[in-house]
């Protein structure tokens, strides 16, 4: 009988540039599994590697040996199933559908805001009074994640998973930015989501996910 083969580990390619909000969510979730990437890095004003690998031209695109994967959260969701421990989805169905709810609000509805913002600033005469309305929106849902961290240290209740890998490149704007990052859309993010005595637990939120590994 033959020796037992090993089983081999995908390799794991993602195409980046620097900064990106979206990237860091593979970023977390592959340092939380502990598995290695080889990232490739573009300029952000060339994006035409990454549409003739993709079809499309936003990263992060990763490549599972030859399996071409866009979409930030469509990538951690990837990760999940190929190494699923340590895991970043709770096993548990409502539980899991709690997280998957939260990830679609988050892209879905709390995007929209500091999207529109940034989208206003970059055009020749922005629209101040949208760009008030989506600020408002922006500070109050600040709450709703103070609120998520009343009874845990992390936004689903059950520990570090797939919602705090979703929010946390965006929402730790609020205390921390590379001096060298001038992307409009993220100083809409430092500008209009401010921190005060009402949000210890976001605060407490920040430091902790920005502590925990990346790959």
């Amino acid at each position: 009988m033959g020796a037992l083969c090993e089983p081999v580990t995908p390799v794991l390619r993602v195409h980046r540039i620097p900064f990106s909000t979206n990237v860091e969510r593979v970023a977390l979730a592959a340092g939380h599994k502990a598995v290695p990437v080889t990232w490739i890095d573009h300029d952000a004003g060339d994006r035409s590697a990454i549409r003739e690998l993709s079809g499309q031209d936003l990263v992060p695109v990763a490549e599972f040996d030859g399996e071409v994967v866009a979409d930030s959260m469509a990538i951690v969701e990837r990760l999940e199933q190929i190494f699923p421990e340590p895991p970043l989805y709770p096993s548990e169905r409502i539980s899991r559908a709690r997280v998957d709810v939260f990830i679609t609000w988050f892209n879905e509805v709390w995007k929209v805001s500091p999207n529109a913002i940034a989208d206003e600033l970059d055009r020749p005469e922005p629209d101040a009074e949208r760009i008030a309305e989506h600020a408002d929106l922006m500070r109050a849902r600040m709450d709703v994640f103070e609120h998520l961290l009343t009874d845990g240290d992390f936004l689903s209740g059950h520990g570090y998973s797939a919602a705090d890998v979703c929010a946390f490149p965006f929402l730790k704007y609020a205390v921390l930015r590379d001096p060298g990052d001038t992307e409009t859309f993220h100083r809409v993010l430092a500008e209009h989501q401010p921190l005060g005595d009402d949000h210890p637990r976001l605060r407490a939120w920040i430091d902790r996910v920005d502590g925990l590994p990346r790959a």
